[in-house]
C-alpha cells in the first residue's frame, strides 16, 4: 500500500473523528429547524454584539499596541494588561457590575457586556497585533521618516500591509465573542438579553421544553453558521516582536493609557469584588465572606474540581506537545485538525459531547469535562510548540544530528531546553483558560463535578451576592498566580 495515501487516509479519520461531535450536532439541529424562526431576533443580537464587542476591543487594543510599538515600551509594562486577560471573563463582569453599583450605575444589558468583554478581550488584540506591528511597519516607518513622509500619505503607505493582522484579529475576537456564555448570563439575563450561547444553555435545561436537547442543538446549528464565515479570518500571527532601530515617540502617551487601562479593566471591577465581599451590604461593617463562602459544599467542590481539571487538562496538553514537538508536520497537522474546537463556540462542543456521549458511562463524569477541555484547548498548547519550532529549534536539532547525536539525543539535550519558553507560554495560554471555562463546565458538569464557575452562577441565582464576589475573588486569586510563570510573546 502507498505510504502516502496510508498517511492521508489516517488524518482523513482523525478529522472525522475530532470533528464527530459537530456533525452529530448538526445532525440532530437540522431535525428541529423548526425552532429558528422564532429565535431568529436572538441570533441578530449575537451577532451585533459580537460584531460592536470585536471592533471595541480591536480599537482598545490595537491603540495600546500602536502607542507601545511608537513609544518602544519595555515588554515588561505588558504585566498592565496581562491581568486583564487572566482574570476570568464572567468575573470581571461580576466585579463591574458591583462596582458600577457602587457609583448609581447597573451595568446590565448591551452596555455592561460590552464594557466586560471590551476589558478581557483588548488585550488579546493587543498580544495579536503587537508582533505584526514590529515585523511589517517598523522598516516602513524607518523609511518614511527618512523620506520626509508624513500626515496622510504615511497612513496611507502604513495601514495596507497591516490590514491582513487587522482581519486576522478581527476573526478571532470575533469568533470568541460570539460564543462568549459567561458575560452574557451575567450581565444580560438579568436583564433579559439574550445570546445564542446563554439561550442554547436555557432551553437545554428548560422543564418546560417538550425538546430540550433538539432546541439546544438547532440553535447551536445557528451559532455554528454564524461562526464559520469568520473561521477564514481567523488565523493568528504568531512570533515575538523583533525591536527596530526606531526613535521613541509618545512614550508618556503610551505609559499613560497603559495605566489607565488597567485602572479601568483589572482596579475598579476589583474594588467592586473586594466591597462586595469584604463588608456587610446593609451596615458596611468588616464582615468578610470568605468563609461563609467556603461553607457551602458547591463552592469546596467547585474549588477543588476547577483546580484538579485545569491542572490536570494543561498537564496532559504539556504531554502531548513534548511527544510530537520532534514531529513537526505531525504536530502541525494536528493542530490543524484541533483548530476547529478552539475556534468554534464552545457551546457546540459541549452540545456535540452530549448527544454523542450521552449513551456512553462517560456521560455525567467529570471524565466528559476534562475530554471537551482538552478538545477545546489542545490548539493552543500545539501553537506554542509550532512558534518555537519555527523560531529555529528544528534547525538546532538538525545541527546537534550533524555532529553525531542520535535524534533522540538531539532533541533531549537541544531541542527540549530550548522549548522549555514556549512550554511555559503554552502553560501560561492553556492553564488559565481551563480555570475560567464557563461554557463547557455549565453544560456538562454532573452533579459532584462542579467548578468554581458554577458555584458563581448558582450563589448569584441563589440571591448569595457577597458570596458570589468572594468566589470570584478567589478565582482571581487562583489565575494572577501565572503572572510568575516564566513566559515569552507566544500567542
Amino acid at each position: 500500500m502507498n505510504p502516502h495515501r496510508s498517511l492521508g487516509a489516517f488524518w482523513l479519520l482523525l478529522s472525522l473523528g475530532a470533528a464527530l461531535p459537530l456533525l452529530v450536532l448538526a445532525w440532530r439541529g437540522l431535525g428541529d429547524v423548526a425552532i429558528l424562526p422564532k429565535v431568529l431576533d436572538l441570533a441578530g443580537v449575537s451577532l451585533l454584539l459580537a460584531l460592536a464587542g470585536s471592533l471595541l476591543c480591536l480599537a482598545v487594543g490595537g491603540g495600546l499596541a500602536w502607542l507601545a510599538f511608537r513609544a518602544r515600551l519595555h515588554p515588561g509594562w505588558d504585566a498592565l494588561l496581562l491581568p486583564a486577560y487572566l482574570v476570568p471573563p464572567f468575573v470581571g463582569a461580576l466585579g463591574f457590575l458591583y462596582a458600577l453599583q457602587l457609583v448609581g450605575l447597573q451595568p446590565y444589558g448591551v452596555g455592561g457586556i460590552l464594557l466586560a468583554w471590551t476589558a478581557h478581550y483588548a488585550p488579546i488584540a493587543y498580544l495579536l497585533l503587537r508582533p505584526a506591528l514590529e515585523s511589517k511597519l517598523a522598516p516602513l516607518l524607518i523609511a518614511s521618516e527618512v523620506h520626509g513622509v508624513t500626515g496622510w500619505r504615511r497612513v496611507r503607505a502604513l495601514l495596507p500591509p497591516l490590514f491582513p493582522a487587522l482581519v486576522a484579529a478581527f476573526g478571532a475576537l470575533y469568533l470568541t465573542l460570539l460564543g462568549n456564555f459567561g458575560v452574557p448570563a451575567v450581565l444580560g439575563l438579568p436583564a433579559q438579553v439574550y445570546t445564542l450561547p446563554t439561550l442554547a444553555y436555557a432551553r437545554l435545561f428548560s422543564p418546560a421544553s417538550p425538546d430540550p436537547l433538539g432546541e439546544a442543538a438547532a440553535i447551536g446549528l445557528l451559532l455554528g453558521l454564524l461562526a464559520v464565515p469568520a473561521l477564514l479570518l481567523s488565523s493568528q500571527p504568531s512570533g515575538e516582536p523583533s525591536p527596530r532601530p526606531l526613535r521613541p515617540r509618545l512614550v508618556w502617551a503610551a505609559r499613560i493609557g497603559f495605566a489607565l487601562f488597567a485602572l479601568a479593566a483589572v482596579a475598579f471591577p476589583l474594588v467592586g469584588l473586594m466591597r462586595r465581599a469584604l463588608f456587610n451590604t446593609f451596615t458596611g461593617a468588616f464582615q468578610p465572606a470568605f468563609a461563609t463562602a467556603l461553607e457551602l459544599p458547591l463552592v469546596r467542590q467547585g474549588l477543588t474540581n476547577s483546580v484538579l481539571q485545569a491542572l490536570l487538562a494543561t498537564g496532559m496538553l504539556l504531554l502531548l506537545g513534548l511527544l510530537m514537538a520532534p514531529q513537526p508536520a505531525a504536530l502541525r497537522r494536528l493542530r490543524q485538525v484541533l483548530d476547529l474546537h478552539y475556534l468554534l463556540p464552545g457551546t457546540l462542543l459541549a452540545l456535540g459531547l452530549i448527544l454523542l456521549l450521552a449513551p456512553t458511562p462517560l456521560y455525567a463524569t467529570p471524565w466528559i469535562l476534562l475530554l471537551a477541555y482538552l478538545l477545546n484547548f489542545a490548539a493552543l498548547m500545539l501553537r506554542a510548540m509550532e512558534a518555537g519550532l519555527e523560531a529555529g529549534i528544528e534547525r538546532l536539532v538538525e545541527v546537534g544530528r550533524l555532529f553525531g547525536l542520535r535524534r533522540r539525543q538531539a532533541w533531549w539535550k537541544i531541542g527540549f531546553p530550548l522549548m522549555r519558553p514556549y512550554l511555559a507560554a503554552g502553560v501560561f495560554l492553556v492553564l488559565p483558560l481551563c480555570l475560567a471555562e464557563l461554557t463547557l463546565s455549565a453544560m456538562l458538569y454532573a452533579p459532584g463535578s462542579e467548578t468554581l464557575g458554577v458555584a458563581v452562577l448558582s450563589a448569584l441565582n441563589g440571591g448569595l451576592f457577597r458570596e458570589a464576589a468572594a468566589i470570584g475573588l478567589m478565582l482571581m486569586a487562583l489565575s494572577l498566580l501565572l503572572l510568575w510563570v516564566p513566559r515569552r510573546g507566544v500567542v
